[in-house]
């Protein structure tokens, strides 16, 4: 992939990251439209170690958020991560059966794409084929993510050497962290005790980044460190407390005849994730 190098001394670097990090702001590598991180920006973190429960409850929640502009940001690689990731681009897509009696104010949302690796090594392609393998590639919001690829209005980050090729802990751990430092709020649906989640959750509150989670038991960890629980109706004080705008009520969209119609552009399928699957051992 072609890449732009944006390093803490120039003016158009982040400001959030400056603030955060001051002379530790790392170096960042990209390709896209780099002023979307200068939108309300969402960051996204959550364990792989989640449960139908921790879903089911962050895509109640998501039932408000959507109606923010918000700019998402995350690695987009848990199960749940991939779930946001996917509703990010959310038009109404659906079933006669399923889709809603009553339209949904929708906010205008973008989706900013965090890769743990080296820009040279990844690509639109690659990074969205490993999103989408089977039976995700039926999601309708598939061919949406790939024309914007296609017409450059997806933004891509890393801030790892460019000829890395590998995910490793170290790059994840650091692109993880780094996404949170982008975001005006963070949004850990769940991360309990041990995993990755839960000690980048840890720098999120000491460094007094904005975050919560959903309002739930299973969640308990992170209530613990601090990290205030919300639900569908609670949630709508938190984002706009710290910015977030919804979407304009006048231009809301009709989605009662919407379907969805493949586009021109049509990407490969793969037929399981191109990145091998990371276990590490829970540390306490």
């Amino acid at each position: 992939m072609e890449y732009r190098v944006i390093a803490p001394s120039d003016p158009e670097y982040p400001r959030k990251a400056k603030e955060r990090l001051g002379d530790k702001a790392p170096t960042i590598y990209y390709n896209g439209n780099l002023e979307l991180l200068n939108r309300f920006t969402m960051s996204v973190l959550c364990s792989d170690e989640s449960h139908g429960t921790e879903l089911w409850e962050t895509n109640d929640i998501l039932f408000t958020i959507r109606e923010y502009d918000l700019n998402y940001l995350g690695s987009w690689h848990s199960i749940i991560e991939t779930e946001i990731f996917r509703v990010g681009l959310f038009k109404g897509f659906g079933s006669e059966r399923y889709r809603p009696k009553k339209q949904p104010l929708l906010g205008e949302k973008t989706v900013t794409l965090f890769s743990a690796k080296g820009l040279k090594n990844e690509s639109y392609e690659s990074y969205l084929l490993d999103r989408f393998y089977p039976p995700l590639h039926q999601f309708p919001e598939r061919d949406e993510y790939f024309r914007q690829a296609e017409a450059g209005e997806l933004l891509m980050l890393s801030i790892c050497d460019p000829d890395d090729g590998r995910q490793s802990r170290k790059n994840i751990m650091e692109r993880n962290w780094m996404a949170c430092v982008l975001g005006d709020v963070v949004f850990i649906p769940y991360g309990p005790k041990g995993t990755k989640t839960y000690t980048t959750a840890k720098k999120v509150v000491e460094a007094n980044i904005p975050a919560f989670t959903i309002d739930h038991a299973t969640s308990a960890d992170l209530h613990k460190l601090g990290i205030p629980g919300f639900n569908r109706k609670t949630v709508k004080a938190f984002l706009e407390q710290r910015g977030a705008k919804r979407g304009d009520t006048k231009n809301k969209q009709d989605i009662s005849g919407l379907r969805c119609e493949p586009g021109e552009y049509k990407a490969p399928v793969i037929e399981k994730p191109a990145q091998a699957q990371l276990n590490f051992k829970k540390t306490s």
